[in-house]
């Protein structure tokens, strides 16, 4: 009787075994997770492609022409900039800039505005409800003034494009005429700042 007792709990004990063995040996299972759901592309309204290359897409229909009084004025994407101009339609024209900041006037009631676009920098100042330029920069050498002076001109090129009768202040170069004083600043005779800027009783 106690050898067939040993004998049964011998062969459960083996069938224990081998069924925990077989666990053992199992590899877990992994779970795939489904892919993430498919959008809705009825309701996706798709945007248009942007161009290639670096050149921002050209503004459609013409260029707002405002009324400078100045010989100084830039053109930019076809929309001349003269300074004291309302900036509203100009910027209608241009489109949203890469950057944009305002700050309290310091010698306005209201906000100055600076809008940054890939190789031009516009500042505004508020004048009754309205936006007024009262400076444009040149950023990069991938804008020039209508006479062909931009970041990286010599000092020469500079004369030969507007003439000898500048102010020199240090190793900077200024020219003004009617609300609009033109200033190119060379570093190793080279341009590194183009600048217009307005001419007004607080301004200059």
């Amino acid at each position: 009787m106690k050898r067939v007792l040993t004998l049964l709990l011998t062969l459960l004990l083996a069938l224990s075994l081998a069924a925990c063995g077989g666990k053992e040996d199992e590899q877990p299972k992994t779970v795939d997770q489904d892919p993430p759901a498919a959008a809705n592309t009825d309701d996706v309204q798709t945007a248009p492609a942007e161009p290639s290359g670096d050149a921002p897409a050209a503004p459609a229909g013409p260029a707002p022409t405002p009324e400078a009084d100045s010989r100084y004025v830039l053109t930019f994407q076809g929309c001349p900039l003269p300074m004291n101009a309302d900036f509203a339609p100009l910027l209608a024209y241009l489109g949203e800039p890469a950057n944009y900041f305002e700050a309290e006037s310091c010698a306005f009631e209201g906000l100055d505005k600076t809008y940054t676009y890939d190789a031009v920098e516009i500042i505004t100042y508020p004048d009754e409800g309205t936006d007024r330029i009262s400076s444009v920069r040149l950023l990069t050498d991938a804008a020039a003034t209508p006479e062909g002076i931009t970041i990286g001109s010599t000092p020469e090129e500079v004369t030969a494009a507007y003439g000898g009768d500048y102010t020199a202040l240090g190793q900077q170069y200024t020219y003004e005429d009617g609300d609009c004083l033109f200033s190119v600043l060379f570093k190793d005779e080279k341009a590194i700042s183009v600048e217009y800027t307005a001419l007004t009783d607080l301004l200059g």
